[in-house]
């Protein structure tokens, strides 16, 4: 196995090793209030957000990390997608942000989906959990459909605790009929 995320491909995605190419569609994304609204306060302009997302965003976390998300039809970047550690590094987690023109179409489940087929069938993850705003019904649904249960709170991101849910790999391998 390399020690480098691969570039994954769906029906209609393309995810990749995030870079310089993801940094300006993100950045924007990072101001918007409607993006932002279940994360965090937007970045007030162009700069901060720009030096948060390479902050942030690009660390290399190996066979881990972050992905650049790409239409396959028009290879334009419509957001991105986590596979890796919590902050508190308790759990991998997996997680998505799209820009709005790109909400309500599906794109969330198939990031989400590639990237938990990707931490279980090629890395054999034991587990893969996800976190969310308990107001964020959109993103509970997203992991719901991706096989994610509830498991409590975790305080990886606030010490106020969030909902967390989890899928183990015995779970995934029954939903996809694979051993």
């Amino acid at each position: 196995m390399s020690d480098h995320q691969p570039r994954l491909i769906t029906d209609r995605l393309i995810l990749e090793p995030f870079g310089e190419d993801h940094v300006p569609t993100l950045a924007h994304a990072d101001m918007d209030e409607r993006v932002m609204r279940y994360i965090r306060a937007p970045s007030p302009d162009y700069a901060s957000a720009e030096a948060r997302i390479r902050q942030i965003l690009m660390q290399d976390d190996g066979v881990l990390g972050i992905w650049g998300v790409r239409l396959r039809e028009n290879n334009d970047v419509i957001g991105l997608g986590i596979l890796r550690p919590l902050p508190d590094k308790s759990d991998i987690e997996v997680g998505y942000r799209l820009t709005v023109p790109h909400w309500g179409k599906g794109f969330a489940t198939e990031i989400a989906r590639c990237l938990i087929n990707y931490g279980f069938g090629t890395l054999k993850l034991p587990t893969i959990t996800a976190t969310f705003d308990a107001e964020n019904g959109a993103s509970r649904r997203v992991l719901a459909k991706c096989g994610l249960r509830d498991d409590g709170i975790t305080t990886a991101y606030s010490p106020d605790g969030t909902p967390l849910v989890r899928i183990n790999l015995a779970d995934w391998q029954a939903k996809n009929g694979k051993e």
